[in-house]
């Protein structure tokens, strides 16, 4: 084999090795995008909680100033529609952070 056959080989084999890490980088690049948009949707999620709960106490509270017994503000409809809320977002938080989790593992 000659000194030119070796060169074009080396050239090839350098080729092939920068498509191998060009591809790897792409790939990570949108891995580290999606994980990314997910923890802007887990923001999300935690502003919608820490709205929910805002709402659930300042209900709460103004039902109690009003002088409405305890077992009446656990049981009134409002709250008991935000406390449902709050369980769904959990329940969505709680899969997002699996998938996050996931992808991270993938890695």
């Amino acid at each position: 084999m000659g000194l030119f056959q070796r060169i074009k080989d080396d050239v090839r084999a350098g080729i092939a090795t920068l498509r191998l890490g060009t591809v790897h980088a792409a790939g990570r690049a949108l891995e580290e995008t999606e994980l990314l948009r997910m923890r802007l949707e887990l923001r999300k999620f935690d502003q919608q909680l820490s709205d929910l709960y805002k709402d659930i106490g300042e209900r709460a509270i103004d039902m109690k100033e009003r002088g409405e017994t305890a077992e009446r503000v656990v049981y009134d409809a409002e709250i008991v529609r935000l406390v449902k809320e709050v369980e769904v977002i959990k329940e969505s938080r709680k899969k997002l952070e699996a998938e996050m989790k996931e992808i991270r593992n993938e890695q």
